[in-house]
């Protein structure tokens, strides 16, 4: 079974993929001449998992008042993640954590 996190992980890898400038490339003629034949690049090219040693730390936040106060760190190319409860997470890491972007964070709060 596939946690939210990894579902998460791969359709950002898709996504990443759709937008390098990968394009299918044309298949043999057959019954269907019209369609074009997807090819799927090699994964060589995906990007690393961040290393949580360099991680740094944001703040506690949360998305709505009344909500507990989750940790939020920033991985070495800027990008934020939402952890466990404030103070908690420890050494941060994508399984301690789940990436999240600047506009879910906008429109949360940040805690005291």
């Amino acid at each position: 079974m596939f946690s939210p996190f990894r579902i998460g992980v791969l359709i950002a890898a898709l996504l990443l993929i759709s937008f390098a400038g990968v394009s299918p490339s044309l298949g043999a003629p057959g019954p269907y001449s019209s369609l074009l034949t997807l090819h799927l690049p090699a994964l060589s090219g995906a990007p690393a998992v961040p290393v949580a040693s360099n991680w740094t730390y944001s703040g506690c936040w949360t998305p709505r008042s009344g909500s507990p106060c989750v940790d939020v760190y920033r991985d070495t190319q800027g990008r934020p993640w939402i952890c466990k409860a404030c103070r908690t997470t420890g050494n941060p890491g994508p399984g301690k954590c789940r990436q999240t972007t600047q506009a879910e964070l906008d429109r949360g709060l940040w805690c005291s």
